[in-house]
């Protein structure tokens, strides 16, 4: 289906019932054929409304990032004083053998009026960004490892875990390839690198594996790069793109010296590259996307980063292999929030990307960002803010950053509008969130739990699908939007807790990680009293205060504050206690077979009968599965949902029917979670395992 012939209010009545008509009948838009429910409308994959257009990664911040256009004035049940809809995207990686599942995230979206900027053009498409974290596969350098990405993007339904191929109706799926940074060499590497693994001296072999603490690869110089990309006719790149970078520097050497040109021509004729034809080409490129281009740019909805995502389309001409230096991608963002036709720099992130023997057809998906710090933007939700950024992609020179509308030699520049958040806690210096959820989504003030309609901050998801109250544990995280002017006037800040109810007080002195998405990340250490120097907004895209460490504090309900201090010490106020309860209890996890005893055998066709036990205080859920996974045997059956817990001992009855089962060893695993959130991350909770075996005959021996 085409988006031109697309009506203005097409589909508008299945989108304001669709989660009642998919309760109806599962399979109402066809997209769940195997239900065997007669589909009443067959659509999937629609995009007129909101469409993925691109996934990317980056390699420094180990982040995912997708891309999400909202194309329509309506359609998202409701407008920014409501709950409006949920947009969800899953993502999933694949080294070679298969798609493992990364996790989810998900932003609002709501109804907003369209119009036109003050240049007069739409406001819509909205450009919205969701951005993951990944803890890759790595190699080194010598391996470099390419995998492919896939992102599926559903409007109202979160696609499900471990479903590469699910179906949506309302969203779209696309697959990329991205780079993953290498790890460091280690001794085997360089021995492999030599060919020498067959020689290993006896007293390396200890430390085979430890990492090497290398200097860092040189820039190329002048000679390497003529060598690379002129002596090989299938690696040929031409000597205006390889040698800009040197083009750039003399030029920048002649404006203060003009004898400074004549080594520069000596250099370039000592490499075989003449001047003279160099300086005319280079000034003939402007605007070449040839090897790399930049594709989308949004606004990260639920970090506040601005994203830039780009394309590096050729297997050469980026100054060399992933073992050396390489050349460095830039993107400069410009931002006119109040619809003035004035561009304002706002800064510029960087990629460094390389050569590589072969790259897939669709090449390589690169994202930087920069914090957009909106604090003092937002306006109230009756009145939507819509703000025009500009991006621009220049390689291995950095574009300007005095006028918006110049043009690079190698790169591109594009526009997009973005919606900036209403007004909220944030921007105050005051505490803003608390274990990955906001501290307005916890009752903070009462039971210490999350709200029943919490939502992850940084990703955008429930932080309970059964929207059930959640504790938390293990480190909590404590973050804040801060204004730049704390760190320019040299203000400091502590965190403080205590247990509830008693009146001694305990600074937070944990070491945290700072990240500027550019440079590599900064640990921070309070000092002996628990102070902290605030740092500019721009060095901390994650809005880190500090990393409260509760593993020891058991499951009693505590509270923490901030207070403030100006450069010389004084006490400038306080934030309110806010009380978080905690838990560290695993749940209770029991497994057995009632039917011979646990470690019997077991003739095939005989069902198996058994009790499970899954409890806790704060129950999430259980999986009760049968292995080995490699016979594809059932799981045992049971009337008890997942995500309810069993009565006390001896627990819920479960069965095994074994007639289609391979005579072999079995193994029946219990796994049980609690809904603490742990670590400050989705998906992450105390948890407990017990097992049982059996020994399936074919027949069984008296």
């Amino acid at each position: 289906m085409k988006d031109a012939a697309i009506k203005n209010h097409e589909f508008m009545k299945e989108r304001i019932n669709f989660q009642q008509l998919m309760l109806q009948n599962p399979n109402h838009f066809g997209t769940n054929p195997h239900l065997k429910f007669k589909a009443a409308l067959k659509l999937s994959s629609h995009t007129s409304y909101e469409q993925l257009t691109c996934v990317a990664f980056n390699p420094d911040m180990d982040m995912l990032e997708a891309t999400v256009l909202i194309k329509r004035p309506s359609g998202y049940m409701g407008d920014l004083c409501h709950a409006g809809s949920k947009e969800f995207v899953r993502f999933y990686i694949d080294y070679g053998s298969g798609w493992q599942d990364v996790g989810l995230v998900a932003f609002n979206a709501h109804d907003i009026p369209g119009g036109r900027d003050c240049a007069g053009d739409s406001t819509k498409p909205l450009s919205y960004v969701v951005t993951h974290p990944l803890k890759p596969n790595r190699d080194y350098c010598g391996r470099p490892v390419l995998p492919k990405v896939r992102a599926i993007l559903s409007w109202q339904s979160a696609p499900p875990a471990g479903q590469p191929n699910w179906t949506q109706v309302w969203g779209n799926t696309v697959n990329v390839h991205i780079q993953i940074k290498p790890r460091r060499w280690r001794v085997f590497d360089v021995l492999e690198a030599v060919d020498a693994v067959k020689k290993i001296p006896l007293a390396l072999q200890p430390v085979m594996f430890e990492p090497l603490d290398l200097p860092q690869p040189p820039e190329p110089d002048l000679k390497f790069l003529a060598h690379q990309y002129q002596s090989k006719s299938d690696a040929a790149v031409a000597p205006h793109r390889f040698a800009m970078k040197h083009v750039m520097a003399a030029k920048l050497a002649a404006a203060s010296n003009e004898l400074s040109v004549v080594d520069a021509m000596s250099e370039f004729a000592a490499a075989n590259i003449n001047w003279a034809e160099i300086l005319k080409a280079l000034d003939k490129t402007k605007g070449d996307v040839s090897f790399e281009e930049l594709h989308c740019l949004g606004l990260d909805y639920n970090r506040e980063w601005l994203i830039g995502s780009l394309t590096v389309k050729k297997s050469s001409g980026f100054s060399g292999g992933p073992c050396t230096a390489g050349s460095t991608e830039y993107v400069a963002f410009w931002v006119d929030w109040d619809d003035t036709c004035q561009w304002s720099y706002l800064g510029t992130a960087s990629v460094k990307v390389h050569d590589y023997a072969s790259i897939p057809a669709d090449g390589l998906q690169y994202f930087v960002g920069l914090p957009a710090n909106l604090a003092e933007r937002r306006r109230g939700c009756d009145k939507p803010k819509i703000g025009r950024i500009r991006a621009v992609l220049s390689w291995n020179s950095p574009p300007s950053t005095t006028d918006p509308d110049a043009v690079p030699h190698w790169g591109n520049r594009l526009d997009a509008h973005v919606e900036i958040k209403p007004l909220s806690v944030g921007g105050t210096g005051l505490i803003d969130i608390i274990g990955g959820v906001s501290v307005s989504q916890i009752s903070v003030f009462g039971n210490g739990m999350t709200k029943p309609s919490a939502v992850f901050a940084e990703w955008g998801t429930d932080v309970d699908v059964l929207h059930r109250l959640c504790p938390f544990g293990g480190r909590v995280n404590i973050q804040a939007d801060v204004p730049a002017s704390f760190a320019a006037s040299g203000r400091k800040y502590r965190l403080v807790t205590r247990e509830q109810g008693t009146a001694d007080e305990f600074n937070v002195r944990t070491k945290f990680i700072i990240a500027s998405g550019i440079n590599p990340p900064v640990l921070i250490t309070p000092d002996a009293d628990g102070f902290v120097n605030y740092v500019d907004p721009s060095q901390n895209v994650f809005n880190m205060l500090g990393w409260w460490e509760t593993g020891g504090l058991g499951n009693a309900k505590w509270e923490i504050r901030l207070e403030m201090y100006d450069s010389s010490g004084g006490f400038l106020g306080a934030t309110a206690w806010h009380a978080i309860q905690l838990n560290h209890t695993q749940p209770e996890a029991n497994v057995q077979i009632d039917s011979g005893g646990d470690c019997k055998d077991f003739a095939k066709g005989q069902t198996l009968n058994g009790h499970f036990v899954a409890r806790h205080q704060h129950f999430g859920r259980w999986d009760l599965v049968t292995k080995p996974a490699s016979l594809s045997p059932p799981a045992p059956s049971t009337a008890t949902s997942t995500t309810s817990q069993t009565a006390f001992s001896p627990g819920d009855a479960w069965t095994l029917a074994t007639g289609g089962m391979t005579p072999c060893g079995y193994v029946i695993e219990l796994y049980v979670y609690d809904r603490t959130i742990i670590g400050s991350t989705p998906g992450s909770h105390n948890n407990n395992y017990d097992d049982t075996g059996f020994c399936l005959r074919a027949t069984v021996v008296a």
